[in-house]
C-alpha cells in the first residue's frame, strides 16, 4: 500500500472516518490524493492504484502536471500550484521563499488572516480548484465523511474552509452534498505510520479470526 491508504485506515479507525461505512481520506500536501473507504473497507482498485484522485483533470489542457498529463488538479492545489498561482498573481511577492514550500504556504495562511489581498487571492483561487475536484469526489462516490489533511491542509485549511465550503455547494448536485461533511483532520499523530500499523493489526485480527472459524468448522464435523 501507499501512504494515501495508510493515511485513510488511520482516520477510519482513529479519526474523522470513525463509526462511519463510506469515507474519502484526502491528502494536501506537496502531492494530492484521495484514500477511499467504501462500506467499511478500504478500496484498492483492480490495480491498487485507488485514489489518484490528485490526477484528475480539472481544467482541459492547463497547467503541466509531474505526472505528464496537464490539468490535474494537482497542479493547482498541492504545493507546488499554490506557490505557482501566487507566482501568477505577483511575480515578486515576499510570500514566496525559493525552495522552502511550507515556509512559503506558512507565510500565505498568515498573511491571509491579516488581509493581505495577494494571500486572499491565492486562497481563494485554492478553494475554487479544490471545489471542483471535491465537487466531483462527492458526486460520485457519495461519501458520509470527507476529511482532508497533510501539512498543507493543516496550514491553509483553517483561512480556507469557509469559502471552500461556499464553492463546493455550488459544483455538487444537492443530494450528496447534503449528504456529506467535509472536515478538516484533526489527527495529532503521524496518520500515515499510524495507518501502516494499524494495517498490521488488521490482517493480524482477519488471520485470526480465519483460524478460528476453521477449528469451529472442524469441530462440529464439516458444518
Amino acid at each position: 500500500d501507499n501512504p494515501l491508504k495508510f493515511n485513510a485506515i488511520a482516520e477510519a479507525w482513529f479519526g474523522g472516518g470513525r463509526g462511519v461505512d463510506t469515507m474519502a481520506a484526502v491528502v494536501l500536501g506537496t502531492g494530492v490524493g484521495a484514500g477511499l473507504v467504501i462500506d467499511g473497507k478500504l478500496f484498492h482498485g483492480s490495480s491498487n492504484t485507488a485514489g489518484e484522485w490528485g490526477h484528475t483533470v480539472i481544467v482541459a489542457g492547463g497547467r503541466a502536471c509531474r505526472c505528464g498529463n496537464h490539468g490535474c488538479l494537482e497542479a493547482y492545489v498541492g504545493a507546488p500550484g499554490i506557490l505557482q498561482t501566487l507566482l501568477e498573481i505577483d511575480q515578486r511577492s515576499p510570500l514566496y521563499f525559493q525552495g522552502d514550500q511550507t515556509r512559503s504556504i506558512a507565510a500565505i495562511a498568515n498573511a491571509a488572516v491579516q488581509g493581505d489581498a495577494t494571500a486572499l487571492e491565492v486562497v481563494n483561487r485554492t478553494a475554487f480548484y479544490l471545489s471542483a475536484g471535491l465537487g466531483s469526489l462527492i458526486n460520485f462516490m457519495n461519501p458520509e465523511v470527507v476529511v482532508i489533511g497533510s501539512w498543507v491542509a493543516a496550514l491553509l485549511g483553517p483561512v480556507m474552509s469557509e469559502r471552500l465550503l461556499e464553492f463546493v455547494r455550488t459544483q455538487s448536485l444537492e443530494r450528496p452534498f447534503r449528504a456529506a461533511r467535509i472536515i478538516l483532520s484533526d489527527m495529532a499523530r503521524n496518520s500515515v505510520s499510524l495507518g501502516a500499523a494499524t494495517s498490521v493489526l488488521e490482517e493480524y485480527l482477519s488471520e485470526e479470526g480465519s483460524k478460528s472459524r476453521r477449528k469451529l468448522t472442524e469441530r462440529g464435523g464439516g458444518k
